[in-house]
């Protein structure tokens, strides 16, 4: 992705300047606006709810079997043969039952991510968008792909803020 933009920058650097036209650069910080979007920390909220209630759920399941293990491990001498084998195969179906279960709630939590998340993603990069059109900029990169910024970029982080209302114009 970054090598498609940088030669992609190559490429276009010279027809733009061929035009005569002063090019305007800029960079935004992506992930500290996402970070700061009501929307996110919604969202951010609800997975976590998510994740605890998952994590209750599993520490009741494997208490369960803590309590059964246990009365097992107790009168496993006095049992007959058939009846240990029997509590043994149901020892091993509760502990399948925690795998299971524990790849499902990872597969859930992880949805619900994108779900929840994508839909902000979309919003901000269109917000960036806007603001990069709006502002007559060629090139709009986001900070953290950036190696180096000249003094001929400029960031437009604070505008886009503005434009999602996370930060108040003084």
């Amino acid at each position: 992705m970054i090598k498609r933009l940088i030669v992609f920058a190559f490429v276009a650097i010279p027809f733009c300047l061929s035009a005569q036209t002063e090019l305007k650069f800029a960079t935004v910080n992506m992930q500290e606006i996402f970070t700061l979007m009501p929307e996110t920390i919604e969202a951010n909220k609800k997975i976590s709810d998510l994740a605890k209630e998952y994590e209750t759920e599993q520490q009741n399941i494997k208490n369960e079997f803590e309590k059964k293990y246990s009365a097992y491990v107790e009168s496993r001498e006095k049992m007959s043969d058939n009846i240990r084998v029997r509590r043994e195969q149901e020892l091993q179906l509760i502990s399948k039952s925690i795998e299971d279960f524990m790849k499902v709630a990872q597969n859930d939590i992880k949805e619900q991510q994108q779900l929840l998340l994508d839909p902000i993603k979309k919003k901000l990069l269109e917000t960036v968008q806007l603001v990069g059109a709006e502002g007559g900029y060629a090139f709009v990169i986001d900070e953290c792909n950036m190696l180096y910024k000249g003094c001929a970029f400029e960031d437009i982080t604070p505008v886009v803020k503005l434009k999602l209302g996370i930060e108040k114009k003084e």
